[in-house]
């Protein structure tokens, strides 16, 4: 959320976005995609809440954990490989007008 300051009697107003939220347990030796990369029309923030697994967006890979947070911009292509049993939740946000 943008954090903005009222100035001379200027409303602020929150903009509603369309979202889908949800839970995933990923086992390890788990691929996601399958094969090749995944890209989707919406912007992707994942907390990994528990396990480790690898991780590729946007030309970069890293390993990533418990308390791990990720943001994976719409059209951006991505991968995931689960080396120990993962669990994250995940935000996906619709594209706003």
């Amino acid at each position: 959320m943008e954090r903005r300051q009222a100035h001379n009697g200027e409303r602020l107003a929150f903009t509603r976005v369309g979202a889908e939220v949800g839970t995933l347990f990923l086992p390890a030796g788990t691929r996601v995609p399958a094969e090749g990369q995944s890209v989707h029309a919406q912007d992707e923030l994942s907390f990994i809440l528990s396990g480790r697994m690898v991780a590729s967006s946007g030309g970069e890979t890293c390993t990533l954990g418990a308390g791990d947070v990720t943001l994976i911009p719409a059209g951006e292509a991505h991968w995931a490989e689960v080396i120990e049993d993962v669990t994250l939740a995940y935000v996906l946000l619709e594209p706003r007008p």
